[in-house]
């Protein structure tokens, strides 16, 4: 009897019968309603990190751990077909995770384009120089974005 792989172990985790609860569209679309409420507050705490940074440390750490748990939740309720490799996947799953990456990329890319228009609106209203925590914001937070939107998207489909 061969050892199963890392991949394999790895999807059965995320295929457990434990996280049925999480596989509902309802509790799916919670769970990217909460992600994206994460992501919000993020972006707020952002903005107050330059006032006093020590007191944003504490629940910028907390929003982090949220997130990676509800992350966690989310990659469950979907059963991982946006990450797991070929090998794991069926042809269905494969359909689902083109369909996603399709639909992400255009939701990413329109997500950009509002970026650059914010850029420039602030260089044509002269708003002056951003703020560390501005700055931070606009790193950080197309880099979260871009990391669960796959996740996001293949969980709000009613097909997942």
């Amino acid at each position: 009897m061969s050892t199963p792989t890392r991949v394999q172990r790895r999807a059965e985790r995320l295929d457990d019968p434990r996280f049925e609860r999480f596989r509902t569209l309802r509790a799916r679309r919670l769970l990217v309603a909460a992600l994206c409420g994460l992501l919000t507050v993020e972006a707020v705490l952002f903005l107050f990190i330059e006032a006093s940074p020590v007191a944003v440390l504490i629940p910028l750490s907390l929003v982090i751990v949220a997130f990676v748990f509800c992350l966690g939740m989310l990659k469950a309720s979907t059963r991982g077909i946006e990450e797991l490799p070929a090998d794991a996947l069926d042809e269905r799953q494969w359909q689902l995770r083109g369909e996603a990456y399709a639909r992400a990329y255009r939701i990413g890319f329109g997500l950009l384009v509002l970026e650059l228009a914010a850029v420039v609106a602030w260089r044509v209203l002269e708003w002056g120089t951003p703020g560390t925590g501005v700055l931070t914001a606009a790193v950080l937070l197309p880099f979260h974005v871009g990391l669960v939107l796959p996740t996001m998207v293949t969980a709000w489909s009613s097909r997942a």
